[in-house]
């Protein structure tokens, strides 16, 4: 199992013969918690490293630019991929002021993923076989403003490898589509776990309520905080009250009534907040972020008046 998650191949798509899907990742668990690592990038470093798995045959040097080089090397940092092209974006800007954007760091990514015809973690192979990357090195990003990687198996959920890296991507703004595309697996596997995952945090039912109990519950890393001053009191009350656990339809009207203000200064911030981020997973990731949600955001309609509705869960309680 080690030698095809070195060669790059998906959890998905190891061969049946290894065993279910289940215990496919539960063998991916062990060997993770093992080797103190939480990612598969990491792991097949490690795995690399440490001589579990046979080296690559080496292969010559390449010109690499600058950008393609620094993300071929920082694919063995063991952050999640929602924070892996921030920190990489910030190594290379050249002041705290003037920050890369994420599409040159994306972009390298993948270039490199379609150059070798393989996954993420099929590239630190690559990087071994050219010289890249050694043994000597680690896992550890350089100083970032992102807390270090949670360990294997903590959060009140336990859940599998696989749900942890959608809830990753789909944290970092990415459809369940597009989750498909960057994990390697189908449609149809991303809406599974994702379902899983609801399941698992209490039968929440949108996936910004699942997103934002994740984090509540520690089964995603809550990032570090950085300052985001520049927002008025009525933007600051429609952000935190994002991860509200109602239909997407019905989000604008219940915020209104949560906060009271009026719908046209409702619709003005989430139209905002829709073009600052890429998707409503990523304002609620990114809301944590900016220390606007926390465990005490609310997410039920308990301190509204409304019939028929479902009560849900407030903050991180079960």
């Amino acid at each position: 199992m080690a030698d095809h998650l070195v060669a790059g191949t998906m959890p998905d798509r190891i061969p049946r013969a290894q065993g279910t899907t289940a215990v496919v990742d539960q063998a991916i668990s062990q060997m993770q918690a093992g080797l103190g690592v939480i990612t598969l990038r990491a792991l097949c470093f490690r795995l690399l490293a440490l001589g579990l798995v046979s080296a690559p045959r080496p292969e010559g040097p390449l010109d690499l630019d600058t950008v393609t080089r620094t993300v071929w090397e920082s694919l063995r940092w063991d952050i999640l991929d929602v924070d892996l092209v921030p920190t990489v974006a910030a190594g290379l800007s050249p002041s705290d002021k003037v920050r890369l954007p994420a599409e040159p760091v994306n972009g390298a990514l993948d270039r490199l993923t379609e150059r070798f015809a393989t996954s993420r973690h099929g590239l630190i192979r690559a990087a071994f076989a050219h010289g890249l990357l050694s043994g000597g090195q680690n896992v550890t990003p350089p100083a970032h403003p992102f807390p270090a990687p949670t360990p294997p198996g903590v959060g009140a959920w336990d859940p599998s490898p696989a749900i942890r890296r959608v809830l990753a991507l789909r944290a970092s703004g990415r459809t369940a589509a597009a989750c498909a595309v960057a994990d390697a697996t189908t449609l149809h596997a991303v809406t599974g776990r994702l379902s899983a995952a609801k399941r698992l945090a209490g039968d929440v039912r949108t996936h910004r309520a699942l997103i934002h109990r994740a984090l509540c519950d520690g089964v995603l890393q809550q990032p570090a905080l950085l300052p985001n001053g520049d927002l008025s009191a009525q933007e600051r009350d429609v952000w935190r009250h994002f991860a509200l656990d109602v239909p997407d339809a019905g989000l604008a009207s219940r915020i209104g009534t949560h906060t009271g203000l009026g719908m046209s200064v409702v619709d003005r911030c989430m139209s905002a907040l829709r073009r600052r981020f890429p998707d409503d997973c990523a304002v609620v990731y990114q809301g944590w972020r900016y220390g606007v949600l926390d465990a005490d955001t609310p997410t039920d309609q308990t301190c509204c008046t409304v019939t028929g509705l479902k009560t849900a869960h407030t903050g991180g309680a079960r």
